[in-house]
C-alpha cells in the first residue's frame, strides 16, 4: 500500500482487515506474498478507506510472482536465520541469567542459612544483603532465554519437518485435490458461458484467476513430488498397500498395531486409546477399528516375526517367574 504516512490514520482503518505494518515494507496484507490476490480483503479496505474520506485506487498486479521452489528457499533462508538470531539471543540472556543467579547466591552463602538477628548490629546489612539476593534472583532471565532457545530450536528444525516424507506425502494429497477442484471449476465455468450464464468478460477474468490457481498448484505439487522422489532415493522407506498383509503388525510411533485389512490408501487396525506397547485382535481392548494412513507408518513387522518375538517374551517371562518362585522357596526355607 503506498501514498501513506505514518499516523495519518490509514493503517488503524486497514487493520482490521489483516493488514499489517512494516518499516522496510509498508502496509501490507499479510500472507499476500506469492499467492493470488485476496480480493475481499482487499475491497473491504477500499471501502473503508473511501468512507473515512481518503482517495483509493486499486491496482493488482498478478505477473509478478515467483516460482515456488524459489519461494521455498527464501523461506528456508528465513528460518536459518531465526534460528541463529534467537540462538544468539537465548545465550545473551541464559549468561547474564547465570551471572545475577550466581551473584545473589554469593550474597546469600555468606550468611550460611543463618537467620537475621533482629537485635544485633548486623541486622540492617543483613536485611539489606537479604533484599539484594532477592532482586538478583528476580531479575533472572532465565524464562527469556528458555523462550529463545525455544524458538531457536523450532526454526532450526523448519525446514526439517517441512520436508519430513510423512508430512509431504500428506501435503500432496491436499494440494492434488485443491488442483482436481480447479479443474472442476475451470469445466463449470465453461459449462456456465456456453449455456449463456455468463458474459465474455466475466469468463476471461474467471478464467485467468483459475489458470493462474492452477498453475500455481501444478508447480507446488511439482516441487513436493521431487521432494519425495529424493528421498525415496537417499533410502527413505515409502509404505504402501503392497508391503503388508492382514496378520502382519505396523508400527506406527511408538505401537505395534495388527493389521487386519489392506485399503488402498489405509490399514484397517484395532481401535481405541493406547492400550500397549503392542495391540492385536488376541489382546485388543476394544471392539471398534482405526483406519491408519500409510504416511504415519514408521515400520512393519511380518507375523511371522511377531509369533516367535511374542514366543521369546513369553518363554523370557516364564525363566523369570520360576527363578522368582525358586528364590522365595530358599529364602522360606
Amino acid at each position: 500500500m503506498s501514498g501513506s504516512v505514518k499516523g495519518d490514520g490509514v493503517y488503524e482503518l486497514v487493520q482490521p482487515f489483516r493488514f499489517r505494518a512494516s518499516p522496510g515494507i509498508g502496509i501490507y496484507l499479510r500472507g499476500s506474498r506469492d499467492r493470488r490476490a485476496d480480493l475481499y480483503r482487499i475491497r473491504l479496505a477500499a471501502d473503508a478507506l473511501r468512507g473515512a474520506g481518503h482517495l483509493v485506487a486499486v491496482e493488482i498486479d498478478e505477473t509478478q510472482r515467483r516460482a515456488f521452489a524459489e519461494a521455498e528457499q527464501d523461506r528456508a533462508d528465513r528460518a536459518a536465520n531465526r534460528a541463529e538470531h534467537f540462538g544468539a539471543r537465548a545465550e545473551c540472556f541464559q549468561t547474564s541469567s547465570d551471572a545475577k543467579w550466581e551473584r545473589g547466591r554469593e550474597i546469600t552463602r555468606g550468611y550460611g542459612g543463618e537467620p537475621v538477628k533482629v537485635d544485633h548490629y548486623s541486622a540492617n546489612r543483613h536485611m539489606r544483603d537479604l533484599e539484594r539476593a532477592h532482586g538478583l534472583f528476580g531479575q533472572s532471565e532465565q524464562a527469556e532465554a528458555d523462550r529463545c532457545a525455544g524458538r531457536a530450536v523450532t526454526a532450526e528444525h523448519y525446514e526439517q519437518h517441512r520436508r519430513n516424507p510423512g508430512v509431504t506425502l500428506r501435503r500432496l494429497e491436499h494440494l492434488q485435490a485443491d488442483r482436481r477442484r480447479v479443474e472442476r471449476q475451470q469445466a463449470e465455468t465453461v459449462e456456465a458461458a456456453e449455456a449463456g450464464r455468463l458474459t465474455p468478460e466475466a469468463l476471461a477474468e474467471a478464467l485467468v484467476r483459475l489458470d493462474a490457481d492452477h498453475a500455481d498448484l501444478c508447480d507446488q505439487i511439482g516441487y513436493w513430488e521431487r521432494v519425495i522422489a529424493q528421498a525415496e532415493a537417499e533410502g527413505v522407506k515409502l509404505w504402501g498397500p503392497g508391503d503388508f498383509e492382514p496378520g502382519d503388525f505396523v508400527r506406527s510411533g511408538s505401537r505395534l498395531l495388527e493389521v487386519l485389512r489392506v485399503n488402498k490408501k489405509t490399514v484397517t487396525v484395532p481401535g481405541g486409546p493406547e492400550a500397549g506397547p503392542i495391540v492385536s485382535k488376541a489382546n485388543r481392548q476394544y471392539s471398534w477399528n482405526g483406519k491408519l494412513p500409510y504416511d504415519k507408518v514408521t515400520g512393519r513387522v511380518s507375523a511371522e516375526e511377531m509369533r516367535a518375538r511374542l514366543a521369546e517374551e513369553q518363554e523370557k517371562a516364564t525363566k523369570d517367574g520360576n527363578a522368582a518362585a525358586s528364590e522365595q522357596e530358599q529364602y522360606d526355607a
